[in-house]
């Protein structure tokens, strides 16, 4: 698999739990990848932990990390 199509699949990943209303509670970088934890009170799966192993998505749920947390750049 190519390195866009797998930035796409882990992307489309994140973006349809925060469409449901996930906030991402916490990140744990490996030599394998980030394992981030997503959490939702009002799910009935409230947590749920993404592998992340492609570079550009790190990048990206960096950024919707510091959006989470109110700061503009």
């Amino acid at each position: 698999m190519s390195t866009y199509k797998e930035f796409l699949i882990e992307r489309n990943q994140i973006d349809s739990l925060i469409k449901k209303g996930y906030k991402i509670k916490n990140v744990r970088e490996t030599l394998d990848g980030a394992y981030v934890d997503f959490e939702n009170h009002e799910e009935e799966e409230q947590y749920v932990t993404l592998h992340i192993m492609n570079a550009d998505t790190r990048k990206y749920f960096g950024l919707l990390i510091i959006n989470q947390l109110g700061i503009n750049l």
